[in-house]
């Protein structure tokens, strides 16, 4: 029963193996599988069929391959003009932003500085107390606000301030808490 068995798995194993390269379509099969007059299964392996069946199949495979290899490349120039795109979009973004920001950053720092130049030059003219006297700056417009005790102070402050290069406009707001000065004496 042994001896019987050997054959019979080896038939079995024989044919799964050789579907697959036989293919679910074709006409003819290289292995047949009979029985005797006994019960007895014979197998039979037609050797020239298998390398034509084995042929057609490499020569399938490698038409997939060169299917998915083109797929492949389409792909991945698919994928680098998309790329090319998106860094095109990057740089376009990049360059509208610095259109926009650095305007406005310079803009920004111009005021800065245009606010350290007033604040130091009011801080060095003795009849002002610049310690009350606020200063800030917006696209060259300097407004000045906060506390002075003499109306002279207040007027003195603007002059600084329109005379300092590269203020376009001067805003006082300054509040005067003292009393004007008297008028000389005799008129």
């Amino acid at each position: 029963m042994r001896t019987r068995a050997i054959p019979t798995l080896a038939a079995v194993w024989l044919g799964v193996v050789m579907i697959p390269l036989a293919g679910c379509n074709r006409q003819s099969n290289p292995v047949q599988a009979t029985k005797d007059n006994q019960g007895n299964t014979e197998v039979h392996v037609d050797g020239q069929k298998v390398d034509q069946n084995v042929d057609k199949a490499n020569q399938e495979f490698k038409a997939a391959g060169e299917q998915l290899k083109d797929g492949a490349q389409q792909a991945g120039e698919q994928l680098k003009e998309g790329a090319d795109q998106a860094g095109a979009a990057i740089q376009r973004g990049t360059e509208k932003f610095q259109e926009k920001v650095e305007p406005v950053a310079k803009r920004m720092i111009n005021d800065a500085s245009l606010t350290a130049q007033v604040k130091s030059r009011l801080a060095g003219d003795p009849a002002i107390n610049a310690l009350y006297v606020d200063v800030d700056t917006s696209n060259g417009r300097v407004t000045l606000s906060g506390k002075v005790g003499l109306p002279d102070q207040k007027t003195a402050a603007e002059k600084i301030a329109r005379e300092t290069p590269g203020v376009v406009d001067v805003v006082n707001k300054l509040q005067v808490t003292g009393a004007s000065s008297p008028p000389p004496a005799g008129q």
